[in-house]
């Protein structure tokens, strides 16, 4: 009989099992490898997948009880920084909270609707928790929102999800990453992430693990939350708030292009400008694309108008000062009239749809239903 070559080939994110059979031979078709050795050659990647996917939906029965136990959770640990729950947190009750996913740690992934219409403003906040100060600012948006409906104008809405990453938070000293150590503004699928994201970690953060993007990208549940919340609502433009750089970047049509605008693509860009002006001049900058980020995923590749807030600091006192400078910006910036041209046709579609082998959400009343797999 000839010989017959097993090679193992490992890598970060899986290992390919290569048969070389230099033979026709009934005993060497017959070769099986040994369970130890299955196991010792392939590595599990944690990963939200089409298998697991319902292990992380809130079942509608229990979403009222699950938003209550977040919202005292989130009141305990507010008052670590002495901020107010009742102002800077859920609220006292008056704010229509709803959740259709929840995380790993089993906290469900919030969001708040305001008003009706086809023109939508999406708002982020809580992406990365240890960047404290946006996640009480957005809270509080969204009971101003509630207190001031005249905000918001006729055929338009407002979707507001406070604390994308609520397992971050819930850490003792809040973390960049979510609860499995995953940097979820790097996970996004876009298309330069197989090529460069890892690179860019490994390279430009020296595999620091706050900025570590995921084994394979989409494979957390706070991104495919944030990608639902896109797909379902399809927001013509999206503020998402984080700290502490200092300065809007606006990213979308018309960003980095070396070309004439078209008047969509010129009003889009308009927008941070009013967001700066009405926030006392503060700073623009226009930042490149990271791999697998909301701005790369959302602005670049689908041309949603997405302008990042970076306020200048963590610092948790400072939340009523940062109120009273910003509030303003996010006035205008659900109130600016703006309906997108640029993106696709099937606005906000995403990877996401077909890789779970879910047809596009639909909203339904009250809540947006979650299909099943």
């Amino acid at each position: 009989m000839r010989l017959v070559r097993t090679t193992l080939i490992k890598s970060q994110l899986a290992v390919a099992v290569v048969f070389v059979v230099l033979s026709g031979s009934a005993r060497a078709q017959e070769f099986r490898l040994t369970d130890t050795a299955m196991k010792e050659a392939f590595i599990t990647i944690p990963a939200v997948l089409r298998d697991n996917f319902q292990d992380f939906v809130v079942p509608q029965v229990s979403a009222d009880a699950s938003i209550q136990s977040f919202c005292s959770q989130l009141a305990t640990t507010y008052a670590t920084f002495k901020w107010k729950p009742a102002e800077e947190g859920c609220g006292t009750g008056n704010v229509p909270w709803r959740s259709q996913l929840r995380s790993h740690g089993g906290s469900p992934l919030i969001y708040a609707e305001f008003g009706k219409g086809p023109s939508t403003t999406l708002i982020l906040g809580g992406v990365h928790p240890d960047e404290l100060t946006p996640i009480p600012l957005v809270f509080k948006f969204a009971s101003h929102l509630k207190d001031n409906p005249s905000l918001i104008p006729d055929g338009s809405r407002v979707i507001v999800a406070p604390l994308v990453n609520p397992d971050g938070f819930f850490k003792k000293g809040a973390s960049r990453t979510n609860g499995r150590g995953v940097d979820v503004n790097r996970n996004f699928f876009t298309q330069d992430w197989y090529a460069s994201a890892k690179h860019w970690w490994a390279e430009r953060r020296q595999r620091n693990e706050r900025h570590f993007p995921g084994h394979i990208p989409n494979s957390e549940i706070e991104t495919l939350f944030q990608i639902w919340l896109i797909d379902t609502f399809k927001p013509d433009k999206i503020i998402s708030i984080h700290a502490p750089l200092g300065f809007y970047d606006y990213d979308g049509p018309g960003d980095q292009k070396p070309r004439t605008l078209t008047a969509s693509e010129e009003k889009a860009k308009s927008l941070v400008q009013t967001m700066s002006v009405s926030s006392r001049n503060y700073k623009i900058v226009d930042y490149s694309f990271y791999p697998g980020s909301l701005g790369n995923y959302a602005g670049n590749e689908r041309g949603i108008p997405t302008v990042t807030l970076e306020l200048e600091t963590t610092n948790p006192d400072k939340i009523n000062e940062y109120w009273r400078q910003f509030s303003p910006g996010l006035d205008h910036a659900v109130q600016y009239p703006f309906v997108n041209q640029s993106a696709p046709k099937a606005k906000g579609a995403s990877l996401f749809l077909e890789v779970y082998g879910r047809k596009t959400a639909r909203l339904t009343e009250p809540a947006v239903a979650v299909p099943k797999l």
